[in-house]
């Protein structure tokens, strides 16, 4: 290519490796050092098992968020995923959740879809909107 920088944007993927090769071997001497022992990883799942089994839940409904975008819509998928993380993080709240969900997926979708034009999954019942 003539035109633009000789080496462009590939000394980025260099610069990153060879970072991380230093970086690994610094571990690996730091780990060799009998003088200093690593503890053992300890993530509390034990006494925070409610809080695992929550972020397990969110990580599934992200999932599953993901999947349903395109054909449920941007919108119905996002009042449905906020609700459901709201009854997790804010329990027995039901109709606050709600309407934080719904606003959430409103105002979300007027912001992008509305006002700044971008694309987002308009799914089955969307296709209804005016806009």
């Amino acid at each position: 290519m003539a035109l633009g920088d000789k080496l462009g944007p590939k000394v980025f993927p260099y610069v990153v490796g060879t970072v991380a090769i230093i970086t690994g071997i610094a571990l690996i001497l730091q780990d060799r050092n009998p003088a200093k022992k690593s503890k053992r990883a300890d993530f509390g799942f034990a006494k925070h098992k409610a809080v695992w089994i929550r972020i397990a839940l969110i990580s599934l409904a992200g999932i599953i968020f993901g999947l349903a975008i395109d054909s449920v819509g941007y919108m119905l998928s996002t009042a449905a995923f906020m609700f459901v993380v709201s009854i997790l993080i804010n329990k027995n709240r039901y109709v606050q959740n709600i309407i934080i969900a719904v606003l959430f997926a409103v105002i979300t979708y007027g912001v992008f879809a509305v006002a700044l034009k971008l694309s987002l999954p308009r799914g089955f019942l969307e296709q209804l909107l005016p806009f």
